[in-house]
């Protein structure tokens, strides 16, 4: 729905960390002279940044900048819905990177402070939209459900304020669970989340209204919701607290 930006929250089944299993995966590049380490409070306590999805990582195995699995445009250099913490900070080739708390098993992790800006925070192409009338969306793919899926009133979805400049309208549903307004889902008993599905511009128009500030768009089992309250301060909840989500 949102290209690089924000499927990966909407589909995950758990806000996981980044592990790496063993360093034979790590490919080595060059050294890097780097700025002494700087504490963002006096106490030396983790200030949380916010959620962080595909943003470009730098890891450091023995105080040399590595890969993985050899390739540097592998998932594995990028963040995947990760809440990111902190201590502080240093300068990297001149450049100002957060150090990232407990996010490798193996190496240090950085990404660079100009991501944790309002210009990689916004959230404008997401809104919250409510379905008005029962109607059918179709899959990933467009074609047409093969599971009798079905968008009843009084569902929350997610809309991709982007993609409407075509016939087609993606958005993230419901989770998968038959209690928030969406049904035809095999029901298998493990965790849910939204699913990413697609309708016309016909049935956008027709069948959706968009939802009240605080109407909750929840998407995954962990009761993680969005609103176009949320979405304005560039955002979502998780446990209850507010955090922004940062993206390329």
């Amino acid at each position: 729905m949102f290209k690089n930006k924000f499927i990966k929250l909407l589909t995950a089944a758990t806000f996981a960390v980044v592990g790496i299993g063993t360093v034979n995966t790590i490919s080595n590049a060059s050294t890097v002279q780097a700025s002494a380490f700087h504490y963002l409070r006096r106490d030396h306590k983790l200030v949380t940044l916010g959620y962080a999805v595909n943003l470009p990582v730098r890891y450091y195995y023995h105080g040399k900048h590595v890969y993985m699995d050899d390739d540097p445009s592998s998932d594995q250099n990028y963040t995947d819905h990760d809440l990111i913490k902190t201590h502080g900070w240093k300068y990297i080739n001149n450049q100002k990177y957060y150090k990232i708390y407990d996010y490798s098993t193996d190496c240090s992790a950085y990404i660079n402070a100009k991501y944790f800006t309002k210009k990689y925070n916004d959230l404008s192409y997401e809104q919250i939209y409510t379905v008005t009338k029962a109607f059918s969306p179709r899959n990933g793919d467009m074609q047409a459900s093969k599971t009798n899926l079905m968008l009843h009133p009084g569902a929350a979805i997610e809309v991709d304020m982007y993609s409407k400049d075509d016939d087609i309208v993606s958005i993230g549903s419901p989770i998968d669970d038959n209690k928030h307004g969406l049904t035809g889902f095999v029901e298998d008993g493990s965790y849910h989340s939204s699913a990413w599905l697609k309708i016309t511009q016909s049935q956008f128009r027709n069948n959706c209204r968009k939802a009240a500030p605080h109407t909750k768009f929840v998407f995954d089992d962990d009761g993680d919701y969005e609103t176009n309250a949320s979405l304005a301060r560039g955002g979502i909840y998780h446990k209850g607290h507010f955090y922004k989500v940062y993206t390329r």
